[in-house]
């Protein structure tokens, strides 16, 4: 993911609204629950309610966050 992506993600989850990411290394996805932009990582929860610290650079946006229940 692109650093601009990124910190949309960021400003998203800082304001309180749904944004989701995948993380094709681990073939999970989730909801950023909060940021870290010094260090470049996002927190995650995925579906099965575990919370995950991945850097943006291995995430990609979720295509269709709103089509169904993440898997």
């Amino acid at each position: 993911m692109k650093k601009d992506r990124f910190l949309h993600h960021c400003l998203e989850a800082e304001a309180g609204r749904d944004t989701f990411v995948a993380h094709p290394t681990s073939n999970q996805e989730g909801k950023v629950i909060e940021c870290n932009v010094e260090t470049g990582h996002l927190v995650v929860q995925t579906v099965d309610n575990h919370r995950h610290t991945w850097d943006y650079r291995e995430c990609e946006d979720l295509k269709h966050p709103k089509s169904g229940p993440m898997v």
